[in-house]
């Protein structure tokens, strides 16, 4: 498999494969990674004040085998730490960054084997497992960054285990790039006591926004909302059958104008909100079972999750592999890893029957003696 996988990038980005820069016809290399290339490309030529303007995208974007530009809709700072791949080629730099993900994915895992028994010795079959676990495969080839949420939510993992609760909070701040993932992330901490980690993750959070108001004026994030609002709500419709989140799934059941569809939509949501919190509030709870309640709840409380941030699901199987052991987990792993290939048949039915998997992930780590125990035949 992840011989395969490295042929497969290989030949698509040496290749140039889908790739015009002469006519942009044809389809593209990298999927939506257009998007962070010219965000990048912006950047780099000094144009970050024109970030969020969508005729500057279009122009960054142009030849990328796009008709018209895939909306970037991350705060600044994203765009500035994709700064260095706009200085490349097209496909230079969509190589970089897949191997950068695949690295954060395999680095993700290699944290955890300190922390996860039997990890160490089963590590090469985990990472094939997970690196074409269908979304974070299409999230890799797709130019996303899946990958680095993966890695924030194994080192703040780590960290707390090792009681490094300062460095923990620095990670959850990073992750503020994903503010639906991160926030809840920081309110749990607080949740269980983690005082350092909280003032930590604000501290870095604080100096994102300062660095950022320093160069686009401190009205920035009021500017960055109002451009990006319209690029959610037409998401919202365009990518509907991608969503994985309850309100996403009921948006693309019911269409995102039904008043009774947001409301019910925003309860659930809620109900996941405040079940994390159940299992989050004070320390009963080992955190291994904390940390697979939180990564697959953040999936389906948040209003855009996309299936193919499901990748967060390998977090989630690891955490229950420690609480629940992984004789036990590695069966509800394998039918989570073959059903997630349900996915493609979104189109057809009219929105992801992905959001079963997550919702089902989420009930057996709230409740892990929902795993069956399966009896040796020895």
């Amino acid at each position: 498999m992840l011989a395969a996988l490295a042929a497969a990038i290989s030949i698509a980005t040496m290749s140039g494969a889908g790739l015009d820069s002469t006519s942009g016809s044809g389809p593209r290399l990298g999927g939506d990674f257009p998007a962070f290339y010219g965000a990048g490309s912006i950047v780099w030529n000094g144009d970050l004040d024109q970030l969020y303007d969508f005729g500057r995208q279009e122009e960054a974007q142009a030849g990328l085998g796009i008709d018209g530009y895939l909306a970037f809709a991350y705060p600044p700072h994203v765009a500035v730490a994709y700064a260095p791949l706009g200085a490349l080629d097209y496909q230079a730099a969509y190589a970089l960054h897949t191997v950068a993900m695949i690295a954060a994915v395999v680095g993700a895992v290699w944290l955890l084997r300190p922390v996860v028994p039997g990890l160490d010795v089963w590590f090469v079959p985990v990472v094939a497992a997970t690196l074409t676990f269908y979304p974070l495969f299409t999230a890799l080839g797709g130019g996303q960054n899946t990958g680095v949420s993966i890695l924030g939510f194994a080192a703040i993992w780590r960290l707390l285990a090792d009681d490094d609760e300062t460095k923990a909070g620095a990670v959850a701040g990073l992750l503020l790039f994903r503010p639906q993932y991160a926030l809840p992330v920081i309110g749990l901490l607080l949740l269980r006591g983690h005082w350092r980690a909280m003032f930590s993750a604000f501290g870095v959070g604080l100096v994102t926004w300062a660095l950022t108001a320093a160069v686009m004026g401190l009205g920035w994030m009021a500017v960055w909302i109002e451009q990006v609002r319209p690029f959610v709500e037409r998401d919202a419709e365009v990518n509907a059958a991608n969503s994985i989140s309850i309100l996403g799934f009921a948006h693309a059941l019911f269409g995102v104008e039904d008043t009774l569809v947001n409301v019910v939509g925003a309860l659930a949501a809620v109900a996941v909100g405040l079940t994390m919190v159940r299992v989050w509030f004070g320390s009963a709870r080992p955190l291994p079972h904390a940390i697979a309640v939180v990564t697959a709840g953040v999936l389906l409380m948040s209003p855009h999750t996309m299936f193919y941030d499901a990748g967060l699901l390998v977090i989630c199987g690891l955490a229950l592999s420690v609480v629940a052991g992984a004789s036990r987990v590695v069966i509800v792993a394998t039918v989570v890893w073959f059903g997630a290939l349900l996915h493609l048949a979104n189109e057809t039915i009219g929105a992801s029957p992905l959001v079963f998997l997550v919702a089902g992930a989420f009930a057996i780590a709230v409740h892990p003696t929902l795993i069956p125990r399966f009896r040796s035949s020895a």
